[in-house]
């Protein structure tokens, strides 16, 4: 079964500010990708879907695990799409692709590596936040557990062959 990058926010949130969950409620209506740019974004919103401007959101906890997760889904668990080529191709992408609802993203089990540079991008990100050093590092410690526990990816099952003994 697939993890979303909702529900690896969502335990994270729960276990370290439980406080902040009605913010990820007020994010139900957008998908994963507008959520993303709603907190990247610099300037205010007119119609804000939680009722405040991103720059409000800044010291919380929620957007830093948002966004160190969306890149550890949208950067293939570590695996960069970096380059011109590949930069040109997503932008192509981007232009001819139907506007639709994306479908939610989904957060694959990651190396030890990856997970040590995970913890240090939220430490990072939560200190750039203004979290103290203790809290962001208690932070970056709670992502990195949640990420550790995600399910091993499995093949997709095969269809069963059918029964030799059964006739119909």
């Amino acid at each position: 079964m697939d993890v979303t990058q909702r529900d690896v926010v969502r335990d994270i949130v729960t276990a370290v500010a439980p406080h902040e969950l009605s913010l990820l409620d007020g994010f139900e209506s957008l998908d994963d990708a507008a959520v993303t740019r709603l907190l990247t974004t610099k300037r205010r919103l007119q119609r804000d879907p939680v009722g405040f401007g991103v720059a409000d959101v800044a010291a919380l906890i929620t957007p830093v695990v948002w966004l160190v997760v969306d890149e550890v889904v949208r950067r293939g668990a570590g695996q960069a799409a970096d380059g011109l080529f590949a930069r040109g191709r997503a932008w192509l992408r981007g232009l001819f692709r139907r506007r639709r609802a994306d479908s939610p993203r989904t957060v694959r089990p990651l190396t030890p590596e990856q997970l040590s540079q995970v913890h240090t991008q939220v430490v990072e990100r939560a200190t750039a936040n203004g979290l103290a050093g203790p809290a962001a590092e208690a932070l970056a410690d709670a992502v990195v557990s949640r990420l550790a526990r995600l399910p091993a990816t499995t093949p997709p099952p095969t269809d069963p062959q059918p029964d030799a003994t059964a006739t119909g």
